[in-house]
Parts: C-alpha cells; sequence; structure tokens
C-alpha cells in the first residue's frame, strides 16, 4: 500500500508490527526457505561426514573446556551443568528458528534446547501442520541427518555454531528404539529384516503389538505402537546407531533424549549380553538421558541413568514423569502443601539424575493425555516449583501458537518448524529460570505462605550475604503479607525481579513483603552475575510532587548517581531515591549512573522522568468509521519505543480492545469511539503512540488491518506498516485501502469525575447466579453520554459487559469504569460453589448469516448429530443469535453454524467443542461469558431473625435473602442509622458501641429492609441455655421440634440461633426444628447470648420405601401428557411429567417412604385441577399406598382398567428417495406426547423401528426425512399424521398398511482397512447401511497392518464407512459439514491410503 500523502509523516515505517507476535512473520519466511533449500535432499541418507582432524571431538571440548564458550555462558548467567539447568524444549522448531530466537533463549535464561529428532523420516505426510502430523519425526526411516522439521545439516550445524557462541548447550531428541511403520520407507542399509525383532519373538499378540508392561521381555521386544522394533542385541545395529550419534555430536549436539529408552533392554537385564548401550553412548557427548516413564513392574529405572551418567562428562538420567503428573494435579486442585511436592518421586532416581517438567510433548500431544487442558497460567504455577527446586533439569515445553487450554490442542495457527507460543519467555518464566541459575549449588527449604495455595521455594547458602540466597512465591491464592513468617534466608533485602517489590528479612524473619494472588514471585539480588549493567526504573512520568525511581547496578564497581536537580550520591543494586521535590510541573528530570566493570571499564545509564500536572487531563480520543467488511473493529494501541516484543506497553494484545458503537459519533464523521487509556499516556513519556484498526483478523492477511502492510517480492524484505500516530482526537474515514486520518474537528467534553453506584465492595455468591448491575454517573451533564469502559482486573474471578458483572470462580476482582481520563472502582468478593450446569446457550454473530437465518448443527458428547442444517436460532440482542440446548449437564458439545443453505462455519473443518452454561463463538474463538444478559429487578429483601438486643461489644452477624432468586442484582449492601449505637460491615455482621437503638438496613436492587438492634444500658447477660428433652433418636425423613430455655428470664439477648454439626444426617431450622436426611448422628446446639446447650440426634434408616403409581384420566385429551406436581408427607413440591397408559389414563411411578402421604395436583396444557382450594390453598388429592387413581374429580385406589397386555408394534417407511441419513420417526401413543425415534434401515429401502405399546394402543406417526417432515397433511393448521394399530404398520408412498415389507435376505460384507500411521489398538469401523443409523464393529487385524470386520447388510446394500484409528477419524473428508466416508457395496470393500477398493481382498504377505 501508497502511504497517504497527507499522513506519511505519521505512518512512518516501522521493523515491529503492531500486530500479535512481531516475530511472527520472520520466522514464517525462515521455515518457508529453509523447506526450499533442503528441497528432496531432506530424504535423502547421509554419508557418514569426514571429521576434520584438528576439530573438537566432544561436546565438552568446545562448551566448557573452550573460555569463548564459558566467558559467554558466564555473561548470560546460565547453569554450567546442564543435568541442572533449564531446558527449553524447542517443540517442533527448526534449526533456524531456534538460530533466529537465540538471543532471547539467552535472555531467558536456559541452560540447554532440546530440539526435535534430527533423523531422517517418512514425511511429515500431510504439509507441516501439526494434527496427524507432528509424530513422524518420532518415527525414523533411517539415519541421516536432517529432515523436514529440523531442517538441513547444514542449518543444524550453524544453529548450534549460534547456540555455542551465547553460551548454550544443545540436546537432541534420539529415537533409537524403533524406525516407521512403513517398511517399504525405510532407507538404504537399514532395510534389512535382521535388524528388527520379528513380530513373534516378544510374544505379543496382534502382530506383536499388544505389550503387556508388566513383562519386561515383551516392553523390549515387541513392537511399539506396530513401529518396527529395533534388534537391539545385534552389534551391527548398535554401531549404525552409534555412528549416526557421534556425527550428531561432530554436528555440534552436546547431548541426547533417547526416546522409549526402557524400552530397550539393559547389558544384562537377560540371560543374554545386549551390546546396545555400552556401544551407543560412548558418542562424545555431555549429557544423556532416557524416556524411561516410571510405573512398570519390574522396571529397573535407576539403571538406566547409571548408564548415561557412565558415558556423559555432564551427568544422565531418566524422566520424571511421576512428579509431572503430581504437578499437574498441584495446579488444578491449587494444593500446594510443601510435604506433597516435597519429593521427586524418582523411585530410586537420584533427584539430579531427573529431568522435571509440568508436561511433556507426550502428555501434551497425544489423544489419550490431557495436558493440553491446563491453561498457559497454571503451567506458569507449576513452572514457578519445577524451575525453582535444586533437584531435576526442569524442561519447559513450548507448545503451538494459539493452542491448548480452553483452544483446540493443535490450533493450526501455526506450522511445524515455526516457534510456539511465548509462555516460554514469559517473565515468571524467565525469572525464574534467571533465579535457578544464580542459586546453583544452594541448598532449599519448601514451607508454605498462610496456606497449602501459596508454596515458598527457599534457595539458600547461609553465609551472611543475601546477595547468595533468594526464594519464589508460587501463590494460588489471595493476595498475602509474608510478614512474620520465618524463612533460612540471610538477613537483607530481596527484589521481586518479576513485579518490582521487596522482601525484607532479619533475624530469621520475614519484617516486610507481599504477594499477589495468582502469580509467580521471584526475589533474589540478581546483582551477582558477571554482567554489568546499570539502569534506572520507575515510572516515566508522575502526577505526585515526588516520585521514587529504582537504582539498579548489576556486577557493577562504585557505583554513582547524579540528577538534573542537583542531587548526587553512591548507591548499591536496588536502592531508591525520591526525585521531583526541587522541580516545576511540566519539566524533566534526567538521572545519570556511572560505574566501573570488573575489568575496570566505565558503564554508564541515564534517564529522563517528566513531572506532570496533577490537575490537567490529557485525553486521546480514536474515531473511526467501521468498514462495511468488517463485523467487528477493533484499536490496537501502542508505545513506538523499539521496545523487545516481550516488554511492549499496549492496551492489550493483538488484535487490541473492541471499540464502542456510538452512532453520530463526532458530529456524524464515525461511528465508533476509543479513548487511549491513560497509563499508556503516562507510560509512553515521549515515546510516539500509534493506533491501528483492525477486524480481530491475522493483521499479515491483507484486508485485515488499518494501515495495511507494504508488499514486498521477498518475504525477508517483508515491512509491517507502523500505527497512526495519535496525540489528541483524530478520525479514520474508515477506507481501508486509501483513507485518512485527520484530527477531529469535534469538540472533547472534558470529564470531571465518575461514580460507580453501589460503592465500595460488592459480595457475589455462585450458588445465587453472582450476578449484579453496576451503573456509572458521569460529570458534568455535558459528558453523561460519553461511553464508560468497564474492565475487571481479573476476569478469572469476575466478568464486565455494560456494568453487569458475572462471577465466574471464588476469589476478587476489582471492577473499575473509566471515561474521558476519569475512573472509579469497586471491589468484588465472589464466594460460594457455582451450581451443575444443566442447560447450554450458545451465541453466535448474526452479522455472520443473518439474524433469521443462522443454524445449529451439534451433538452433546459422542451423541448423534441434529439433522442437517440443525436448529434454527433466535435473535438475543447486541447482534447476536442464541439457541438454548436443554440437557447438556455439563457436558461438552460439538457444533458447527451454517446458513441452511451450504454455507458453513466449521472452525476450519475441526468444529467446535464447548461446555458450560453460555458459549459465545466469535471470530474462531471460543468464549464463556454472555454477550448480553437479561436484568432481572430486585422484587423484595428480608433480614432473618427480626429485630434483637446486644450488650455494648458484642456482636452478631445478620443474613439476608434477595428475592427473586434469579435477580441480577442480588448484592447486599448494609447500612447502620446510628454508627454510634452499632455498627455493620459489608458482611453483615452488626457490632454493638453503645447503649441506644439502631436501626440496621440491608439493600439490593433497590429494595431494602430494616432490623432494630437495642444495645441496652442495663444488660443483662445470659447465664445458661438448656434444651428440652436431651439427646433423641428419629428415622430419616423425619422430624422435631426442639425448645430452648435462656436463664435468666430477663436476660437481654434471649434470641436463640440453631445450628447442627453435620447437615448430612440432620438439618434445623431457625425455629428449632430438626429433620433427619440420613443414618448418622449430628450435635444440634442452640446458643444464646454467648452460651450454648446441645443434644445429639442420632438418625437411624428410614421405614422401607414404596411405589406409589399415580394414575390420572383428563376430562379431554391433552396436547401434552400431563404434569404432576406433588408433596411427600408435606414436604416441598416436585413436578414430574406423566406418561400415556391406555384408554386415555396417564401413569407415573414414584418412590416414597412406606405410607407416606401424597398430596397431588395435576397440570393439563396450562390449566390446574388441583381439587379446589380452601382459604386460597389447593386442596389437591390426598392420599397414600401403592395405587393413587384419579378421574373426574376423585381419587380411587384401584388401578385403571386397561386393555390387555403390552405389544409390540414394528413401524416401517420407505422414503420417496434415498435419505442422507436414517429418517426420524415422530409418534403418539393413545394421543399422549410426542416422542421420536431414530429408525434403522431394513432393506430394499425399507426403514423400521419396534415401539412397545398397550395393546390395540392407536399410533399416529409422523416422518422426519433429512428435515422434512412427511405428515400426511395438515387439518386446520395440525399434521394428520398416519394413523394406526397393530404388529405392523408400514408407510409408503403416503399409505399406511398392516403387511410388512417383503425383504431379501442378509448377506455378509468384509470390510478391510489399512491405516496411513501406526495405530495404538485395533481401529474401529463406524458404517450405515443405505443410510440408515450408524453402527459401530471392532475391526481386528488380518495381515501386514490389515484390519478386517464383517457386517450383515442386504446383497445390494450401499455402506458408508468410516474409521476410528487412536481416536482420529478417517473419514474421507466433510461436504457442508457432512461427513462423506467411503461409500462401496460388494462382497468385499478395502479401504487404504484414501482410495476405496471394492471386490478386492488384499494380498497380505506375512513377513518372517
Amino acid at each position: 500500500m501508497t502511504p497517504l500523502s497527507e499522513t506519511e509523516k505519521k505512518l512512518g515505517k516501522s521493523k515491529r508490527s503492531g500486530g500479535r507476535g512481531f516475530m511472527a512473520k520472520a520466522v514464517a519466511s525462515i521455515s518457508a526457505l529453509a523447506t526450499l533449500a533442503g528441497g528432496m535432499a531432506l530424504g535423502a541418507v547421509a554419508a557418514p561426514a569426514a571429521y576434520a582432524a584438528n576439530a573438537p571431538t566432544t561436546s565438552y571440548d568446545r562448551t566448557l573446556g573452550n573460555p569463548t564458550f564459558e566467558s559467554a555462558r558466564e555473561a548470560n548467567g546460565l547453569a554450567k551443568e546442564m543435568n541442572y539447568g533449564a531446558i527449553l524444549h524447542a517443540w517442533m522448531w527448526s534449526a533456524n528458528t531456534i538460530k533466529a530466537h537465540m538471543d532471547e533463549i539467552a535472555d531467558a535464561g536456559y541452560t540447554s534446547i532440546q530440539t526435535v529428532p534430527m533423523s531422517t523420516i517418512k514425511g511429515p505426510e500431510h504439509g507441516m501442520k501439526f494434527t496427524e502430523n507432528w509424530y513422524y519425526v518420532y518415527q525414523p526411516s533411517g539415519t541421516g541427518i536432517g529432515n523436514k522439521v529440523i531442517g538441513t545439516e547444514a542449518e543444524i550445524k550453524a544453529m548450534t555454531e549460534e547456540a555455542h557462541k551465547h553460551g548454550i548447550r544443545v540436546i537432541a531428541d534420539a529415537v533409537i528404539n524403533h524406525f516407521t511403520a512403513d517398511w517399504n520407507a525405510i532407507q538404504g542399509e537399514w532395510k534389512d529384516s535382521s535388524r528388527f525383532h520379528t513380530r513373534s519373538e516378544g510374544g505379543c499378540g496382534d502382530n506383536g503389538t499388544a505389550i503387556n508392561y508388566n513383562n519386561r521381555w515383551q516392553v523390549t521386544h515387541c513392537h511399539l505402537l506396530n513401529l518396527w522394533d529395533l534388534n537391539t542385541e545385534n552389534q551391527t545395529v548398535a554401531n549404525g546407531m552409534k555412528d549416526y550419534l557421534v556425527r550428531a555430536v561432530a554436528d555440534g549436539v552436546d547431548g541426547f533424549r533417547y526416546d522409549a529408552a526402557k524400552h530397550i533392554e539393559l547389558p544384562d537385564e537377560f540371560q543374554t549380553h545386549s551390546p546396545y548401550y555400552d556401544t551407543i553412548l560412548p558418542n562424545g557427548a555431555q549429557y544423556q538421558y532416557g524416556e524411561v516413564l516410571q510405573g512398570d513392574p519390574g522396571l529397573n529405572a535407576p539403571a538406566y541413568p547409571a548408564l548415561f551418567n557412565k558415558y556423559s562428562t555432564n551427568g544422565g538420567g531418566n524422566t520424571g514423569s511421576k512428579y509431572g503428573g503430581l504437578m499437574r494435579a498441584v495446579v488444578q486442585d491449587k494444593n500446594l502443601d510443601a510435604g506433597r511436592v516435597g519429593s521427586l518421586q524418582g523411585d530410586g532416581v537420584r533427584d539430579n539424575q531427573l529431568v522435571t517438567w509440568v508436561e511433556s510433548h507426550d502428555t501434551y500431544a497425544n489423544t489419550n493425555e490431557y495436558s493440553s487442558q491446563l491453561s498457559a497460567w497454571q503451567i506458569r504455577m507449576g513452572w514457578g516449583i519445577v524451575g525453582s527446586r535444586a533437584g531435576g533439569a526442569p524442561l519447559f515445553f513450548n507448545r503451538p501458537v494459539g493452542s491448548g487450554g480452553s483452544n483446540p490442542r493443535f490450533a493450526e495457527r501455526s506450522s511445524l518448524g515455526d516457534a510456539g507460543d511465548d509462555e516460554w519467555k514469559h517473565p515468571e518464566v524467565k525469572w525464574v529460570n534467571k533465579f535457578r541459575n544464580a542459586m546453583e549449588g544452594n541448598a532449599e527449604y519448601l514451607r508454605n505462605c498462610q496456606g497449602n495455595n501459596c508454596l515458598m521455594i527457599e534457595r539458600y547458602k547461609t553465609d551472611g550475604n543475601s546477595n547468595n540466597d533468594g526464594v519464589t512465591v508460587v501463590n494460588m491464592d489471595g493476595d498475602k503479607n509474608l510478614a512474620g513468617m520465618d524463612t533460612v534466608l540471610d538477613d537483607g533485602e530481596y527484589v521481586d525481579q518479576v513485579y518490582g517489590g521487596k522482601l525484607t528479612v532479619s533475624g530469621k524473619k520475614i519484617t516486610s513483603g507481599s504477594v499477589k494472588s495468582g502469580k509467580v514471585h521471584v526475589f533474589f539480588n540478581a546483582s551477582n552475575t558477571p554482567r554489568a549493567s546499570l539502569s534506572v526504573t520507575g515510572a516515566k512520568s508522575f502526577k505526585t510532587d515526588t516520585t521514587q525511581v529504582t537504582l539498579n547496578a548489576r556486577n557493577v564497581n562504585n557505583a554513582r548517581y547524579t540528577t538534573s536537580e542537583g542531587d548526587s550520591g553512591s548507591f548499591t543494586d536496588g536502592q531508591k531515591i525520591t526525585i521531583g521535590a526541587k522541580s516545576a510541573v511540566n519539566t524533566q528530570i534526567t538521572v545519570k549512573l556511572t560505574g566501573t566493570d570488573a575489568d575496570g571499564n566505565q558503564v554508564t545509564a541515564s534517564e529522563t522522568f517528566t513531572k506532570k500536572d496533577p490537575n490537567a487531563v490529557v485525553s486521546y480520543t480514536a474515531y473511526a468509521k467501521k468498514p462495511a467488511a468488517w463485523n467487528k473493529i477493533y484499536a490496537y494501541v501502542y508505545v513506538d519505543n523499539n521496545a523487545a516484543a516481550g516488554n511492549v506497553i499496549q492496551n492489550a494484545a493483538w488484535p487490541g480492545e473492541l471499540m464502542t458503537a456510538e452512532s453520530g459519533a463526532c458530529d456524524g464523521t464515525a461511528d465508533q469511539v476509543y479513548e487511549i487509556p491513560e497509563d499508556i499516556i503516562d507510560q509512553a513519556g515521549d515515546d510516539p503512540i500509534r493506533v491501528i484498526f483492525n477486524n480481530g483478523g491475522a493483521g499479515e492477511i491483507a484486508g485485515n488491518k488499518f494501515p495495511g502492510d507494504s508488499a514486498t517480492e521477498d518475504p525477508d524484505d517483508h515491512v509491517d506498516a507502523a500505527g497512526l500516530l495519535i496525540d489528541g482526537s483524530y478520525v479514520w474515514d474508515g477506507n481501508i485501502t486509501s483513507g485518512t486520518w485527520e484530527e477531529a474537528s469535534c469538540l472533547a467534553v472534558t470529564v470531571d469525575s465518575v461514580k460507580i453506584n453501589p460503592s465500595g465492595t460488592i459480595n457475589l455468591d455462585l450458588a445465587n447466579g453472582a450476578t449484579t448491575q453496576l451503573t456509572a454517573t458521569v460529570a458534568p451533564a455535558s459528558a453523561a453520554n460519553k461511553p464508560v469502559k468497564w474492565t475487571s482486573s481479573n476476569e478469572k474471578v469476575a466478568v464486565v459487559k455494560n456494568g453487569v458483572v458475572q462471577g465466574l470462580v471464588k476469589g476478587t476482582a476489582t471492577i473499575t469504569a473509566s471515561v474521558g481520563g476519569k475512573s472509579d472502582s469497586v471491589t468484588v468478593n465472589v464466594t460460594g460453589e457455582a451450581p451443575v450446569v444443566h442447560d447450554t446457550t450458545i451465541y453466535y454473530p448474526a452479522s455472520n448469516f443473518g439474524a433469521n437465518s443462522t443454524y445449529l448443527h451439534y451433538r452433546i458428547g459422542t451423541g448423534t448429530w441434529t439433522t442437517a442444517p440443525g436448529v434454527k436460532m433466535e435473535a438475543a440482542c447486541d447482534g447476536y443469535v442464541k439457541y438454548t440446548i436443554e440437557g447438556t449437564e455439563g457436558g461438552q458439545i460439538e457444533f458447527v453454524f451454517n446458513n441452511g443453505s451450504g454455507q458453513w462455519d466449521n472452525n476450519g473443518k475441526k468444529n467446535y467443542t464447548a461446555s458450560g452454561a453460555n458459549v459465545v463463538v466469535e471470530n474462531g474463538t471460543v468464549g464463556s461469558v454472555a454477550p448480553c444478559v437479561t436484568v432481572v429487578p430486585v422484587s423484595s429483601v428480608s433480614i432473618s431473625g427480626g429485630s434483637f438486643s446486644l450488650k455494648a461489644g458484642a456482636s452478631r452477624k445478620l443474613s439476608a435473602t434477595v428475592a427473586p432468586s434469579n435477580a441480577t442484582d442480588r448484592a447486599v449492601s448494609w447500612k447502620s442509622s446510628n454508627t454510634s449505637v452499632a455498627t455493620v460491615d459489608a458482611s453483615g455482621t452488626v457490632k454493638a458501641v453503645k447503649a441506644g437503638t439502631a436501626m440496621v438496613t440491608a439493600t439490593a436492587g433497590g429494595k431494602s429492609a430494616s432490623v432494630k438492634v437495642t444495645v441496652a444500658s442495663g444488660y443483662v447477660a445470659v447465664s445458661s441455655v438448656s434444651i428440652s428433652g436431651g439427646s433423641f433418636s428419629l428415622k430419616a425423613g423425619a422430624s422435631r421440634k426442639l425448645s430452648a430455655t435462656v436463664a435468666p428470664s430477663n436476660a437481654t439477648d434471649r434470641a436463640v440461633s440453631w445450628k447442627s454439626s453435620n447437615t448430612s444426617v440432620a438439618t434445623v431450622d431457625a425455629s428449632g426444628t430438626v429433620k433427619a436426611v440420613k443414618a448418622g448422628t449430628a450435635t444440634i446446639t442452640a446458643t444464646a447470648g454467648g452460651k450454648s446447650a446441645s443434644v445429639t440426634v442420632t438418625v437411624t434408616a428410614g421405614s422401607p420405601s414404596q411405589v406409589s403409581t399415580v394414575y390420572y384420566k383428563p376430562s379431554k385429551a391433552p396436547k401434552q401428557a400431563p404434569l404432576l406436581w406433588y408433596r411427600v408427607d408435606g414436604g416441598a413440591a416436585r413436578s414430574v411429567r406423566m406418561a400415556s397408559s391406555c384408554d386415555g389414563w396417564y401413569s407415573v411411578k414414584l418412590t416414597v417412604a412406606q405410607g407416606a402421604q401424597l398430596k397431588l395436583v395435576f397440570e393439563v396444557d396450562g390449566v390446574m385441577d388441583n381439587n379446589g382450594k380452601s382459604n386460597g390453598v389447593a386442596n389437591g388429592y390426598v392420599g397414600s399406598g401403592a395405587v393413587l387413581a384419579v378421574s373426574a374429580g376423585k381419587l380411587s385406589s384401584t388401578a385403571p382398567s386397561c386393555g390387555s397386555p403390552s405389544q409390540v408394534s414394528t413401524v416401517y417407511y420407505k422414503p420417496s428417495k434415498a435419505p442422507k441419513q436414517a429418517p426420524l420417526l415422530w409418534y403418539r401413543v393413545d394421543g399422549g406426547a410426542a416422542r421420536s425415534v431414530r429408525m434403522a434401515s431394513s432393506c430394499d429401502g425399507w426403514y423400521s423401528v419396534k415401539l412397545t405399546v398397550a395393546q390395540g394402543a392407536q399410533l399416529k406417526l409422523v416422518f422426519e426425512v433429512d428435515g422434512v417432515m412427511d405428515n400426511n397433511g395438515k387439518s386446520n393448521g395440525v399434521a394428520n399424521g398416519y394413523v394406526g394399530s397393530g404388529a405392523v404398520l408400514a408407510v409408503s408412498a403416503g399409505k399406511l398398511s398392516s403387511t410388512a415389507p417383503s425383504c431379501g435376505s442378509l448377506s455378509s460384507t468384509t470390510v478391510y482397512y489399512r491405516p496411513t500411521v501406526a495405530s495404538l489398538s485395533a481401529p474401529s469401523l463406524w458404517y450405515r447401511v443405505d443410510g440408515g443409523s450408524s453402527r459401530k464393529a471392532a475391526m481386528s487385524l488380518a495381515c501386514d497392518g490389515w484390519y478386517s470386520a464383517s457386517v450383515q447388510a442386504p446383497a445390494s446394500a450401499k455402506l458408508k464407512l468410516v474409521f476410528e484409528v487412536n481416536g482420529v477419524m478417517d473419514n474421507n473428508g466433510m461436504t457442508n459439514g457432512v461427513t462423506n466416508g467411503y461409500v462401496g457395496s460388494g462382497s468385499t470393500i478395502a479401504v487404504s491410503n484414501g482410495n476405496i477398493l471394492t471386490g478386492v481382498i488384499p494380498n497380505c504377505a506375512v513377513r518372517k
């Protein structure tokens, strides 16, 4: 795009993007070039390299034994020992990608980088996507070096050289146990059957793949996942593998991770000696560890690291899979108990021989593992623990971009060869790594900080020098003040390197310091690293009279500072100085630092700070016209200060924040408004602020943002357009290609204040919906219509939209309303437990397919899909449509959207999946916060217990009930009319101050209730409380009212409160009525005036239960079955839908206590049959026993005399043309409620289903075929249906017959299938016969990778086949959201490599 002539100076050009991930395009270009450069040579078998005579032959020679490497390692502060330092698992990164990120990797504190396997491979077979493609790198086809994922051997060498320049070492994943399952893909001399175990020698079933992990012989000699298992007892095999490893070391590799290491026998584990490990391990690497997953009986886990250590100069180890599993449990249940997490659980393996992790590529990528469901936050919490421990070499697994957590396991937003997401360099992760490096060799001490949700990992030397000690605090709880806690740290101050706070220790006690909720804090003094550096940190602008800035000096001697205000002096690292007192507003203050490094060289730094007018309001506003092609418009705002990607000052991650729609904004020149946050303006100082408008899509795609990127022929020369400069109010005209960005002509209205109502602290209970409505009042009146921006400080706890707050989980969040540079905040406390989700409402933008033409096609769990196109969604609000799926019960839903005419949104053919009460899909992202909330007003508030008395100094907690239970604003605020007499806090606790009276009022949603509190001057204390009758017994379901006596009789506070010690056994209400729940004991306590008395209630099992069958015959046939409302022994009202019985009767069975009295009311099409009323209360039909039958207003204990016993009616149906899926039968029995059932294919185009009904029952039938109803026409708008009775009802060509169709006999079809990838178990066959219902058949191994299954079908039937392999469907693709399947007929059908062959039997040659 040609820059705008009028704004060229403001547009500029920048090598940093205004969009997400500033390195994304550069990495993509490097990856593409790497693939092209390798070409077909990547798949060739490389000959052994000729080693230079003077080249280092071991990793140690070129790293720890090399002064240049050591200088770089020390300069970056990296750990010396590989068996201690942090490892970055650059999973699926190419060598070029790793090389491009080496500066960042070093800065993030990683001692080592672990790569994917480097050997030649088959594939990847499906481009460079992750799904069903990533595992090819773990299936070698030879021992050449280089493949499509890692790159060429030359690129690998260049990458290792770059790593060594930074003091970083490289660990290569090596697959030494097996080769690919495709024999034809195995290359060169390796294609020799003597180099592999036979399929029978391991003694495993399923062609050598069914491994019994209790049998070590099978573990080491059978074929893992059908992959060809190397004959590791063969010396030739060992020699060939050693040659590969030695060549890799010569290319710069420093260590190896051995895949499936436990599947290779130890040297003398069996009768015959195995030379394998003793041959391959002396290869020149300095660190080697094996994938030895724990838990197998007979596994000698410690023997493997002993072997690796024997042949490695820097140690060897095993994978700590058991501790990884514990870490994943810990971050999910937030129980960080120090005793629980203390042991690394090595099963006899020493701590320094373990590689630890929170997750690995196996726990993340394999479909039978579920670490992918953990959020990035949970992973960081776990990393705070494993990365800070003294033991283990922690490995950080890098997930693909945008993947995991609430997103799909593989979102496919990056490709094989690309870098993953940025979590590996998150500040918390980075500083944990640096802490680890600085604490190398230190002891550790684990302790909890004020509860098991917070853990401190202290590392110390006890040498009196605080610069050698430190502590990581992992806090999964609320904010905490650590003052007063014991510690092993030496006295001194410790700086939080992540968030800038300080922790002070004196006398082995923490005297000051705090940690924030949900954060990893890393307290240590990083100045003992070799690198010399000076810096000044603090807010670049301030509106107070003075501010403090922090002076930092790392490895600097004679550190001094001077300021432009005339102050100077020496300082130590982390020292704070105060500036601003001598400067006027709107002036700049410069702080300069000087010092010398260890070699005497001068080191300098300076920073400038601006003192601003505290009364001045700086407001930058961006106005825009939303382009017609965009559904949404976002503003991405950033400070253009050339900061590193992780330190960019921005309003939010790409795409930024949604603009606010405002019709006629800025004198009609715009319809969208965004105010630049004041904190960004303050942080920017003199640096320019820029804005990029976008539609929420990827910035590199043309048409998704403005300004757009300039096009170039060479991808390496691609330059991202800088954002639009904003330093006031500006308007964009909405033209994506050649728009204008001009200073706004409209006058900005200055905001004086904004005030949230209600104010203060708001308590929300999850059990009651956890919602409240906030309003913001903006002054002056001329600014009242300005859009208010609502934000939450913790959207995991509570979210806010248009002032409606929705609590999500227990915790605290601050809700802020901002407008025109002014803001106000309230605190929201979310408590309680959320109720079980029964239904799920899905929201979707109406603009995609139209408010009246959007369809939802879904299934619950693995159940049946709706009939395409699905159900029609209805208009919701704010431009959304919605549909509520009933009966989800918190389960997962799989779904897609369409317009009913072939246009689909199926999430890029991956379908959407979600669960919960609300699901919102927008721009391919699945959220959980409803876009619009219906505000339900409060009707009343009541306070339990009534008025009461207290003595001065006493207190009582009140509780308020808000009605209705689903009211939006349920937050209760409390107020006392006379705080000099009695006060009340936000939780409702009243405290008596002095004699007198006060009214305590509870308010919610504009409604209030009050009670009178009397603080007595002549207060008479309660001396005792007694409960009459003593301890007692009750049967489950029974109740008893207790009475309590308060002495003396003139005691002031005689109000009695009741409590049960075990409400699951017995409950007690405010009046003292005890109700037995289940067998057990509970203590019932009565309290008054601070005195109590208790009795024990013993609950025994209640009387035996009985089944009461309730029959009801309406006066006329209802539209749907009646609804029965009933009470058991006067209990709570319940309801149940009745079912059609016979002769117009409906019935339902109730299980109740034997002899229980039932009160019955029947609801028929919205009208109540309640047997009349007395004093306004329904009489109901009252009775007990096995049978209660109601007809014509009378109750009887005799069951209705219905026809003969039930019969089976078989319904047949033949559609006019072959359907896409089997028809759905809708039917009513004797005019009862409509029911539905999917029919099954029968024969010759017929479908059938069997119905069990009362003998002689009349059936009304309607058939739904691919969404179209065959209802035999309508009369007065009501479907006629096909009406009949008997053993057979057959419908064809609009006619009903009582004769079953004459079908031919069934024959057998044998289906053969050969998976393209190794299968963990035999595939499953899913099939439909002539478009009928889906059925499943188990397949069994036939031969040479083929599996087979036999199915019964008519000779001419058409079969549609789908194969399930390792939980993944091979469905031959989809069309319009519907699976294509493999369709054929005949006695045999064979499917292989996506092709279907009919009438062919695979010619299997069993390999010996």
